[in-house]
């Protein structure tokens, strides 16, 4: 998916359809720093020096400054020169000669192109509308903040399919949506949510 003969193969996880490791054009295999003991690690993978959560990608961690999750993502750039200029970057990957930052970048470039484009009808629509017309142009706020709620999207859904009552949208997770940006998402009701999301990730919920 690079330029000219440049190419990167993405392997998925299964449960979130998250990035968890990638080859650059020699063919290697480049995992991420577990986040837990027993995260799934590609045998005979090397393992790099950071992990693949949002701010580990595009934070600052020489400034020490912190902000919230979705906050990383509002400005970066997913129209197709970036997505091309950042599978050329994972292609010539080298962990030798590679600036950190820059693979970071151009991982979370393909993360959210990819996979974060597959669970939400909005970014995708985003991502798409930039291939068709040409244009270069970021994720924005509102995709941003999706990007971080998939779980608590979908736990507000499950709790509420499985709830006896439907006419209430009420769970912990629910209640958090329903308020405005950025706190929540503005979602008030479970028609609101299904438009947001597919799949529906199978994550851990308040019940």
């Amino acid at each position: 998916m690079g330029r000219g003969t440049r190419s990167t193969n993405l392997a998925f996880r299964s449960d979130n359809l998250y990035l968890s490791a990638f080859t650059n054009g020699a063919g290697e295999w480049f995992s991420f720093q577990p986040d837990q003991e027993n995260d799934y690690v590609v045998p005979g993978s090397t393992i790099l020096g950071f992990r693949s959560k949002y701010a580990s990608l595009l934070g600052d961690e020489e400034t020490g400054r912190r902000r919230q999750g979705w906050e990383y993502l509002v400005n970066l750039q997913v129209g197709p020169e970036a997505v091309r200029d950042a599978a050329d970057v994972v292609s010539d990957f080298n962990p030798l000669t590679t600036p950190v930052r820059k693979i970071k970048k151009a991982i979370a470039t393909l993360i959210v192109a990819f996979m974060v484009a597959q669970r939400f009808p909005f970014i995708r629509q985003i991502i798409s509308g930039y291939w068709e017309t040409g244009d270069e142009g970021t994720l924005g706020a509102r995709g941003a903040q999706l990007v971080v709620n998939w779980n608590e999207i979908s736990c507000a859904l499950r709790l509420w399919d499985g709830s006896a009552d439907k006419s209430k949208w009420d769970s912990k997770e629910a209640n958090r949506l329903k308020q405005q940006p950025p706190t929540g998402l503005g979602i008030t009701t479970p028609n609101d949510a299904l438009e947001e999301i597919w799949p529906i990730l199978m994550g851990v919920c308040s019940y």
